[in-house]
């Protein structure tokens, strides 16, 4: 079987999850960006633009990192910046509390959805569930936005109290 090399590491996923970090700080505690991959995968499709995959044993032996953040290249470029955020958004919040913390039950898993998940989400995205498919989205990115929207604007401190 021939190695897959239709692969890239990419630093624009990365640069997205340290702005995000950097605008909601509260939210995701103990996050640690060093032991994250990136790679953009080529000529491959999936519903998801992005999933995040863990690096489980015996790989975690070899590999420094314990997450891989994969975006699909013809999905990727599609999107817009604010799609891109709102999927590396929600990409952070499939990690749980204590995911790098070696000592952690938590350690190198992924949160199952439910509705805290969710409401850190649905708190960034301005109040849009079905953000993918709705342009309404507020870009999580975009704290000083002045654009009038029918939904309560929300901040990263209302999205803080949301998920304590």
């Amino acid at each position: 079987m021939p190695k897959f090399s239709d692969y890239s590491v990419t630093p624009e996923i990365t640069d997205i999850m340290e702005a995000v970090l950097d605008t909601y700080p509260d939210v995701f505690p103990g996050f640690d960006l060093s032991m994250i991959g990136t790679v953009i995968t080529k000529k491959k499709r999936s519903r998801r633009p992005v999933r995040l995959q863990t690096v489980g044993y015996p790989k975690d032996v070899f590999c420094d990192k314990v997450y891989i953040v994969e975006a699909f290249e013809k999905d990727w470029t599609e999107l817009t910046q604010k799609k891109k955020n709102l999927a590396v958004f929600h990409v952070m919040c499939s990690i749980p509390e204590g995911g790098f913390d070696t000592t952690s039950k938590h350690y190198g898993k992924k949160r199952k959805p439910d509705y805290e998940m969710y409401v850190e989400e649905f708190a960034a995205s301005g109040g849009v569930p079905n953000w993918m498919e709705n342009d309404d989205a507020k870009d999580p990115m975009d704290k000083g936005s002045k654009k009038k929207t029918s939904r309560t604007p929300v901040t990263s401190k209302d999205v803080a109290e949301v998920t304590k």
